[in-house]
């Protein structure tokens, strides 16, 4: 009752690039891009992920409920990117001798 049917660009642009970074990051993860490197999906889909926090926080300053979605989808992305970091970097590291 006490949200509105019309949401603004914002709320709606901050799921898409929500949605977008977390495929992106997905397909830099478990396949490679273009370069044969799967850090610029990932870079990409962490890029979108903080643009899609940041616009969240203004769509949901102006009543928007798509913003919270997005603030959702986003921060998804950096813990997942947390996440991996922390189980990869472990088995990962080389020892230079």
């Amino acid at each position: 009752m006490g949200e509105s049917n019309e949401h603004s660009t914002i709320g709606i642009l901050s799921i898409i690039l929500g949605l977008i970074g977390l495929i992106s990051y997905f397909i830099g993860w478990f396949f490679y891009s273009f370069l044969d490197n799967r850090l610029y999906g990932m870079v990409c889909g962490i890029i979108l992920g903080i643009i899609s926090i940041f616009l969240g926080y203004i769509a949901k300053k102006q009543g928007d409920s798509y913003g919270t979605y997005g603030i959702y989808l986003g921060t998804l992305i950096l813990i997942i990117t947390v996440i991996i970091v922390l189980f990869t970097t472990v088995t990962t590291v080389e020892v230079g001798y």
